[in-house]
């Protein structure tokens, strides 16, 4: 028997007693001294100390209980297997049956006696005895259904140990398969890294092979494409040795200087550096072409450096990007070739962002 089912049985046993001593207040004879009934007008409480706040143990009607000391106007009682307190004005003296309770004195009960207080007493007594039923009754009730309840605890504890030991046979039925699919599954496992170990050098060998071979080729490859970036790299040096050369006899022929084509090719990086390359050369063509006019000054930095002429002079961005030297190839190719006398835009000496104004449009600029 598991603990909840000792517990019920105990709890069971208990209300028994309980019972047990309900029925003997009615027909059995009550002990001369030590022996008191409960009240039978009334419930007592059976606390577990004399005080009336302390936790109740017990509600008892019409019930003998085993006298066991005395506290003021507690009295300490023994029913069945529960010991507690009982306020003392819910007992009355033990006896026989409740109408046959013995009184304080015999010769006060022989001069008052009568006829109707008998039949009083036994009014009471038919009054406790029905009182008493229902507390029998229920009594009776819960030792049968603390019986049923330990009844089907362990009825419940059979089943699982029943259950435990299905799952226990079950495991080891388990394990055992378990154990004969490892040393299939280790057997197998041995054949195929055998196989997986021929595969992987044979495979090896031919990866071998073929990686000699694929870094040979790579080897040619790259020797060939580091001959044609070399020539490349030697004709583009060339390339830009002419175009320089070019560039400075013309520069010698105009009889500019190497700041003056610096200057204008930092004025068309700035006004034109996002435009076409024939746009950036119609900027350099318009400075030249003031250069040659009358009416404007007669050097390259005359003309961009006059008042009010261009907007780069005025917030700066000429003057930075000269610091900075960042200047694109094509911009100062454009200044070289304006100074040569390139003229897309023939004889014009202004050009503005194309607003609808009349004139020669090249990129986002129109000349005028």
């Amino acid at each position: 028997m598991n603990t909840n089912g000792r517990r019920l049985y105990k709890r069971a046993a208990g209300w028994l007693t309980g019972v047990m001593v309900l029925s003997s207040a009615c027909g059995t004879t009550a002990m001369a001294n030590g022996v008191m009934l409960v009240d039978a007008a009334s419930v007592a409480d059976v606390h577990a100390e004399a005080d009336e706040t302390s936790p109740v143990l017990v509600k008892l009607s019409g019930t003998q209980a085993v006298v066991l000391g005395h506290d003021e106007d507690w009295t300490k009682v023994q029913v069945g297997d529960i010991t507690g307190w009982v306020e003392s004005e819910h007992l009355t003296n033990g006896s026989d049956t409740t109408e046959d309770i013995v009184p304080e004195s015999p010769e006060k009960t022989e001069q008052t006696g009568s006829t109707e207080e008998k039949i009083e007493q036994k009014e009471q007594t038919e009054e406790k005895e029905s009182n008493s039923e229902p507390v029998q009754n229920e009594a009776v009730q819960a030792v049968m259904a603390a019986a049923k309840d330990t009844q089907r605890i362990n009825e419940q504890q059979k089943a699982i140990e029943t259950q435990k030991a299905e799952e226990a046979a079950k495991a080891a039925e388990e394990q055992k398969a378990i154990q004969k699919a490892a040393e299939e599954a280790a057997k197998k496992a041995a054949a195929q890294a055998q196989a997986a170990a021929e595969e992987a050098a044979r495979k090896a060998a031919a990866e071998a092979q073929a990686a000699a071979e694929e870094a040979a080729r790579k080897a040619a490859a790259e020797a060939q494409a580091a001959a044609q970036q070399a020539a490349a790299k030697a004709a583009a040096e060339a390339q830009a040795a002419a175009v320089q050369a070019a560039q400075q006899a013309v520069i010698a022929q105009a009889g500019v200087s190497p700041q003056d084509v610096d200057l204008l090719a930092a004025l068309i990086q700035c006004e034109a550096g996002g435009e076409p390359y024939v746009g950036q050369v119609a900027v350099g063509n318009v400075v030249m072409n003031r250069v040659e006019s009358a009416g404007h000054p007669a050097s390259i930095p005359d003309v961009i450096y006059a008042a009010g002429q261009f907007s780069p002079v005025r917030n700066g961005s000429l003057s930075r990007t000269l610091s900075t030297g960042r200047v694109s190839a094509s911009c100062r190719q454009a200044a070289v070739e304006a100074i040569a006398g390139s003229s897309p835009v023939g004889d014009k000496l202004y050009f503005r962002r194309a607003n609808g104004r009349g004139g020669q449009i090249i990129g986002n600029h129109v000349f005028y």
